[in-house]
């Protein structure tokens, strides 16, 4: 055979091969796009909320309805270790939303400080069935970050660090007291810890544990330190300059 017409055969064969090749590569790309499919922008790993702040919910969406929902939900992840008996919280934030991209959310106080993942799906109707979803690809953390800090001094040289947190704000009606919330974290020189809610919020704030056996009350510059009612180890304590 004419060495000529070898060497064009072989040519064609390869245009064909080729011509082939780039088919079914753009077939698989459009075949990818027209694929129905969502994806969480933000809050998406590595970021840092602050429980009581307003943060935006972010995501996009492709060859979606127009007249699907959104659902977002979250979870925690370890460590620290999870309750035996689940989440502390409802993983649901929310439901039924109309698929504008966003949503504002505020981080609510009961999430305890950890790592997070939230997740989002689209979806006919309620109840949810068949739902195209996405999650952060790594973990965000959610922090209750302190208003305050202090350390006080006391007789004897003994010593009192308390940290500060705000809580969650409860609306009360005109005329009602308002309901405290916040919590303060103390360490006492003798080694002991505590993790107080706050009662009363006038004149300083009033923090107790549950059984109120013992009270920090923060009168400002001075604090007062009861235990089973009384003052015992902790008196005469006054702010750190």
């Amino acid at each position: 055979m004419n060495k000529k017409i070898v060497i064009t055969i072989l040519a064609v064969i390869i245009v064909v091969i080729l011509g082939c090749a780039v088919y079914q590569q753009y077939k698989n790309i459009g075949s990818e796009n027209t694929q129905p499919s969502i994806t969480l922008i933000y809050p998406n790993g590595g970021e840092i909320l602050n429980e009581g702040s307003v943060y935006t919910i972010k995501w996009e969406t492709h060859n979606i309805p127009a007249t699907n929902k959104i659902s977002i939900s979250i979870r925690r992840l370890p460590p620290p270790a999870l309750s035996e008996e689940g989440q502390e919280f409802d993983p649901i934030i929310f439901t039924d939303l109309e698929n504008t991209g966003s949503k504002e959310w505020t981080v609510s106080y009961m999430y305890p400080d950890g790592n997070y993942l939230i997740g989002i799906n689209t979806y006919e109707s309620l109840p949810i069935t068949n739902p195209i979803s996405d999650e952060s690809d790594t973990a965000f953390q959610i922090i209750n970050a302190p208003i305050a800090q202090a350390t006080y001094l006391c007789d004897g040289g003994k010593t009192i660090q308390a940290v500060f947190y705000r809580g969650e704000e409860h609306p009360v009606e005109a005329g009602e007291m308002p309901i405290p919330s916040g919590i303060v974290k103390i360490v006492l020189s003798d080694g002991r810890n505590f993790n107080l809610a706050k009662t009363i919020s006038a004149d300083g704030g009033r923090y107790a544990n549950p059984g109120e056996s013992f009270v920090f009350w923060d009168k400002g510059d001075t604090t007062l330190i009861l235990e089973n009612g009384s003052e015992k180890d902790y008196k005469g304590c006054l702010i750190a300059e």
